[in-house]
């Protein structure tokens, strides 16, 4: 994360779980020459379009007031979508068996891009991993190295329906 993305994930954070809700994501790009800010919220049970619109009146004010960002911006708030944003162990963990999108920082044996059933989720800290399926061989890549990870909830649904096919249960 850049500085301007800790400014606003220091800002919406204990104001999202103060609304008894997770923050999932934070992210910024440029549509139509405008600034924007999507930031991915979640709830037990999912949330609706109406606990987005609350979050983001409760944190308008506060990043126009306390946030250190650059020039004019829209703010979006999202519910995580089929292809909900893994960046916390616990929701790699919740997606064991299912199939993975992880984009690292710096490139892992030449590659920056995976995509395949996640296997393992485990550690702590510094040493916090996954491993995902690449090629067949499980890929051991550490939480620290990660950019952005996503669940692919189609080929994962395709995978399970390929092994009810087949016979196999697949997660």
């Amino acid at each position: 994360m850049d500085r301007e993305q800790n400014s606003v994930w220091s800002l919406a954070e204990p104001l999202a779980r103060s609304m008894g809700y997770e923050l999932l994501r934070v992210e910024s790009g440029v549509e139509h020459r405008d600034k924007v800010w999507r930031l991915y919220i979640d709830k037990p049970g999912g949330v609706t379009i109406d606990d987005c619109a609350l979050f983001s009146q409760a944190l308008g004010p506060i990043l126009e007031v306390e946030a250190e960002l650059q020039g004019s911006y829209h703010l979006e708030i999202s519910s995580p979508g089929l292809d909900r944003p893994l960046n916390k162990l616990e929701h790699f963990s919740a997606q064991l068996g299912n199939v993975v999108q992880v984009t690292t920082e710096e490139p892992i044996e030449g590659r920056r891009h995976f995509k395949g059933p996640l296997l393992k989720a485990e550690g702590e800290g510094t040493a916090a991993a996954i491993e995902v399926e690449i090629d067949g061989r499980a890929q051991r890549i550490e939480l620290a190295r990660i950019k952005k990870a996503n669940l692919d909830y189609f080929a994962s649904e395709a995978r399970r329906a390929e092994g009810a096919a087949s016979g196999k249960r697949k997660k």
